[in-house]
């Protein structure tokens, strides 16, 4: 039995046993969201019959967590926070019995700071994982290191093994986990399945390797506990192995214990770094494919799940859990609203004090209003009026070329100015991105006025998504030198070839084919036709009418076909590209159909939802022999009726140019039907060998 519980604005679903759980242990729990940029406190009210409160605040990115006494240490995108408890024993603040406020913040610059602890001096402790090692903070420098795996030859800020994980041993940093143990740059990233490992620290040998993205290392009653993430197990290291206690259903990472429990945190495979992994199989063979996300307390003797909690979206994924004991309701103060300028604590003094000034003193503030630190970019930033309107244009500007970190589909809108065809959150393109980003950018007085962005591909390859230089910086080989340093880094990480699909136009044409040219790229070639209609027009088409769908053949929605009834459909032979996806989610269920004879599928027409107003006509098969009189045009021609009625005005598809039926089915009926059709060109990028220079992408100027 769940229960559904709301916070200040999360609804979340836990298990009925899951509050009583935590007034019983007497703990509560803090845990973290980079995603959704979010601190969540989860206790419970003080009545008999304990309901649970979730607490929430906003901050960039936060990571770690660890807890120290009445202080909780956190890792964000650039700051170390230490916030501090404010309340005496005993003194509540809106019904929560710690008030954790932001006390002291150290500035690390975007590290991509992971697991932070403190060490027996009381100093933080973080995960460096952009520089793979672990770090202090020290005065006059943004951190300094004081460990890197023996692997790692030189600090660089190019992720090398995605260090990620720090366990404690009596207060002493002692084993560390990471994707891979090799120095080269990124080259975790072929090595998610099996090339994990666990560091000795003191003496750098590999304590377990065959980890998949292991994380959370955690010494606990004798043994070293860690998660498994790719495989979504949590267990321990024994003799160099590791040992699984239980499967999770979701990407593992986070592990804090309490009364002979062990709480994980769970996330769903969104992300691109999540595909293809052991766990993905597992979850698809369940038929829970993405996961949960949420938290789930395990019983270490047993290895079974006794309480749980599921949290919306948007939060999709979790990084760190601690346990704050002897809580029961903890809160935070965040970085927004009126109580962290106004509410302050004098020692010696118990109670809470609100300064309110009447006026502002000095000159009031005339410059524009800033974001406070540490808060996360809004999702839709307005950018100023005249952007780089400082940047000098002149001719003898040194363009600097350099990698553009960790970027995702999540944190784009910085940069969506830069992006063509557009990568603006909410945009069709960003909505198809599933692998791995890599970005290069060109720089101008520390100014960005060029970016190119590439997505990995499951088979090693690379597909070019953006390119865009600011206006004011064009005709000046900026396009060219983007894209030449771009394939150069590519193929020096072993990703090739780099591939480009386009929609052609006479203007893309004129302006980038020439640089495809210049650089050796192959001739571009049409390889779908594209599709547009209004879904008004399309449903006054009379196929339906024309050609009846007849007994013993019906139709039914997609969703109402049994589990058997979906296998049946799989097995009928139709080509790859127009299988019915594993995700039936994904399916726009006021359009798809299923072509039923006696009850068994022999055709369908499926379509997924692209935006409020469109839908993308994704697949259209019949079965070989079932294809008499126009069935096909029929099985359209009503998902047409029904997306009209649902109100869904524009319908696109593409047609591959190897699929003769489609092409002469558009060509005989559908065409005169339709506001545009186009093409869509693919090409790709000629082996790196013939290139006539390999220039540095690490941060090379030119003028």
């Amino acid at each position: 039995m769940r229960n559904h519980q709301a916070s200040e604005s999360v609804s979340i679903a836990a298990s009925s046993g899951l509050a009583s759980w935590l007034r019983e242990v007497n703990v509560s729990l803090a845990f973290s969201t980079y995603r959704a940029n979010r601190l969540l406190l989860l206790g419970t009210d003080a009545t008999d019959k304990p309901q649970l409160k979730l607490n929430e605040r906003l901050f960039d990115r936060p990571m770690g967590l660890f807890v120290n006494g009445e202080s909780l240490w956190m890792a964000a995108r650039c700051q170390l926070w230490r916030l501090d408890n404010l309340l005496a024993p005993g003194q509540l603040h809106e019904g929560g019995d710690r008030l954790y406020v932001p006390a002291a913040s150290f500035t690390t610059g975007e590290v991509n700071a992971h697991e932070i602890v403190l060490g027996a001096d009381d100093q933080p402790i973080f995960v460096n994982t952009a520089f793979s090692c672990l770090a202090t903070v020290a005065p006059r420098c943004s951190f300094a290191p004081t460990w890197a795996p023996p692997f790692i030859t030189q600090f660089a800020g190019d992720d090398r093994c995605h260090l990620n994980g720090l366990a404690l041993k009596d207060g002493l940093p002692t084993w560390a986990t990471a994707f891979c143990s090799s120095g080269d740059p990124s080259s975790w990233r072929a090595q998610r399945s099996a090339g994990g490992v666990v560091i000795h620290i003191p003496s750098g040998e590999l304590a377990a390797t065959g980890l998949a993205m292991p994380h959370s290392p955690r010494w606990h009653d004798g043994k070293l506990w860690l998660l498994n993430s790719g495989t979504g197990e949590l267990g321990w290291i024994e003799d160099g192995q590791f040992r699984a206690l239980c499967n999770l259903p979701g990407f593992v990472r986070g592990l804090a214990f309490a009364a002979g429990c062990a709480v994980v945190g769970l996330s769903k495979l969104r992300s691109p770094e999540f595909t293809g992994l052991p766990l993905e199989e597992r979850l698809n063979a369940a038929r829970n494919p993405g996961g949960c996300c949420g938290l789930r307390v395990i019983d270490l003797a047993s290895g079974e799940i006794v309480h749980s909690l599921d949290l919306p979206d948007p939060i999709d994924e979790l990084f760190d859990v601690a346990v704050l004991p002897g809580v029961r309701q903890p809160r935070a103060l965040g970085l927004q609203g009126e109580e962290i300028d106004c509410l302050v604590k004098i020692p010696d003094q118990p109670e809470l004090l609100h300064v309110r000034p009447m006026a502002p003193s000095g000159k009031p503030h005339q410059g524009p209003t800033l974001r406070p630190f540490g808060l996360p970019q809004p999702s839709t930033p307005t950018p100023p009026a005249e952007s780089h309107n400082d940047t000098p244009t002149s001719p003898g500007t040194p363009i600097r070329y350099q990698r553009v970190f960790h970027l995702t589909p999540a944190n784009l809108a910085p940069y969506a100015e830069l992006t063509f065809p557009s990568l603006a959150a909410g945009s069709t393109a960003i909505t198809r991105i599933k692998g791995e980003l890599l970005g290069l950018s060109a720089m101008a007085s520390g100014v960005m006025v060029g970016l190119a962005i590439a997505e990995r591909q499951a088979d090693g390859s690379a597909q070019l998504l953006s390119l865009k230089v600011d206006v004011r910086w064009r005709r000046r080989g900026i396009g060219t030198g983007l894209l030449q340093r771009l394939m150069v880094f590519l193929a020096k990480e072993g990703i090739a070839p780099l591939t480009l699909r386009y929609k052609a136009s006479p203007d893309l044409r004129t302006c980038f084919e020439p640089i495809l040219t210049r650089l050796g790229w192959s001739q571009p070639r049409t390889d779908f036709v594209l599709l547009e209609g209004r879904s008004h027009q399309l449903a006054a088409i009379d196929w339906a009418d024309r050609f009846p769908i007849a007994t013993p053949y019906r139709l039914l929605p997609w969703h109402q076909l049994s589990e058997m009834q979906v296998n049946q459909a799989r097995a009928l032979g139709a080509p790859t590209e127009l299988q019915p996806p594993v995700d039936q989610r994904e399916l726009e269920p006021a359009i798809s159909l299923a072509l039923l004879h006696h009850d068994a599928p022999v055709g369908w027409v499926l379509a997924h939802r692209t935006g409020a107003g469109s839908v993308r006509y994704s697949s259209l098969f019949v079965a070989t022999n079932h294809r008499g009189r126009a069935r096909a045009l029929s099985l359209l021609a009503e998902g047409f009726r029904r997306q009209n009625a649902a109100a869904i005005p524009t319908a696109r598809a593409a047609i591959d140019r190897r699929n003769a039926a489609m092409l002469r089915l558009l060509k005989r009926h559908l065409g005169v039907h339709l506001i545009a059709i186009g093409h869509s060109r693919r090409c790709q990028s000629p082996p790196i060998k013939s290139l006539q220079a390999t220039p540095n992408t690490s941060g090379s100027t030119e003028r």
